[in-house]
């Protein structure tokens, strides 16, 4: 970004300068959500810094990052619970859910006295 925009980015007549501890802010949370599979490390770093003009960019990259590493490995939770060899819910296939309508259930009286 600092090769393309050296004097930092313009819009509405206002230089905004390009810092490289907004890149850090941003890599950080976006390692921290790929890591635990969560989006909480973005509300995080936003509550931390207190910058909301970081907002935009650390969504987006932990949002990504989420998107990237649930499809390639398990989280961290997910992963020590499988080496402690403890007990947990394994993941339901797309056969295993059952819709059902309102329609389909038995009438129940919640209101007979």
């Amino acid at each position: 970004m600092a090769a393309w925009f050296p004097d930092g980015v313009h819009a509405d007549g206002t230089i905004y300068p390009i810092l490289p501890g907004g890149y850090a802010v941003v890599g950080a949370a976006a390692l921290s959500g790929a890591v635990t599979h969560t989006v909480s490390p973005a509300v995080m770093v936003l509550e931390m810094t207190g910058q909301i003009s970081h907002i935009m960019p650390v969504i987006i990259a932990v949002i990504l990052a989420n998107i990237v590493t649930q499809s390639l490995q398990p989280s961290l939770y997910d992963s020590l619970i499988r080496v402690k060899k403890l007990p947990y819910l394994t993941e339901l296939g797309r056969s295993h859910r059952k819709y059902v309508h309102a329609g389909q259930t038995p009438p129940h009286h919640c209101h007979d006295r």
